[in-house]
């Protein structure tokens, strides 16, 4: 009986050891499955920011804004597209300011001739080989700001939905501002894609020769924002594939001040709008990407 008792004192001691083994094999199993978790999901969500369309950004200068605005474009959400570009003859101006080639000695630009320059540009960018690997384009002037981030996010669910397949405008609430309340805008930020790009700047071989003189005649005089979109629709550019609030041609202020508008504007989507001046710019810039309360909003 001593013996029996020896023994299994003896296989005890044993699986006491074992238990513990046990459990402290389970905690760091159960560590590593945490942290794994948590490291591996956060490389997810960088990979898909960093698996985001390249954008390519070009603005349409005034002369007398170059020393202001444009700077302040620059120092805020210039410096987050994937290309960004000036398009007007920069004068006095730094290096940062980038101008486009092909547009270096373009003459002042002003809200008649805004939309047939953004027509000039894409014309270039479409034949342009540099530029071949950008599949959307965006156009502001010197008043646009840009949540980049917003806009990121925006062109990822168009191309979830597949819209990259198709000719495509995002414009935002110009037609909206037009035909609702009379207000006609030139220079509002718009994002197109490569097709839509094509389709504009491409001569097909099209049979109707009539269908092609109305285009030509409509791209020639446009002058207003919802000029040249009601030119993409002629030419079967798919318009606002999605909620038309993300982008306000407006500035905020009008927003805020004007009634009819309240329940227009704004969200935390919003991917663009107008701003009064450089001192605002630089203001949104600070509120959205330095302050984390802003910055962190949806995700």
């Amino acid at each position: 009986m001593l013996f029996c008792c020896r023994s299994y004192r003896r296989h005890s001691r044993l699986f006491g050891r074992c238990y513990y083994i046990v459990i402290f094999s389970c905690l760091i199993g159960l560590s590593w499955s945490i942290f794994n978790n948590f490291y591996f999901n956060r490389n997810d969500n960088n990979l898909n920011e960093q698996k985001s369309p390249l954008i390519f950004c070009f603005v349409l200068s005034e002369n007398d804004r170059h020393l202001t605005s444009s700077r302040a474009i620059v120092y805020s959400w210039g410096k987050r597209c994937d290309r960004f570009y000036f398009i007007t003859r920069l004068q006095n101006t730094s290096i940062e300011l980038m101008m486009l080639e092909n547009f270096q000695v373009t003459s002042d630009i002003i809200s008649n001739t805004i939309n047939k320059n953004t027509f000039d540009v894409l014309s270039y960018l479409q034949d342009a080989e540099l530029f071949s690997s950008y599949h959307w384009f965006l156009r502001a002037s010197d008043d646009s700001f840009v949540i980049i981030p917003n806009l990121r996010r925006l062109i990822i669910q168009l191309d979830n939905k597949q819209e990259e397949y198709r000719p495509l405008a995002y414009v935002g609430d110009v037609e909206q501002m037009y035909e609702k309340y009379h207000i006609a805008t030139t220079g509002s930020v718009m994002l197109f894609n490569r097709l839509a790009i094509n389709r504009l700047t491409l001569i097909d071989d099209v049979e109707d020769n009539k269908y092609e003189s109305e285009r030509q005649r409509c791209l020639t005089n446009m002058i207003y924002d919802h000029e040249f979109i009601r030119c993409m629709k002629k030419i079967q550019i798919t318009i606002n594939p999605m909620n038309d609030n993300l982008i306000l041609s407006q500035n905020l202020s009008t927003y805020k001040m004007d009634k009819r508008l309240k329940d227009t504007c704004c969200s935390p989507n919003t991917v663009a709008f107008r701003a009064s001046n450089e001192t605002d710019m630089y203001k949104f810039e600070f509120l959205y990407h330095r302050l984390d309360a802003l910055s962190k909003i949806n995700k």
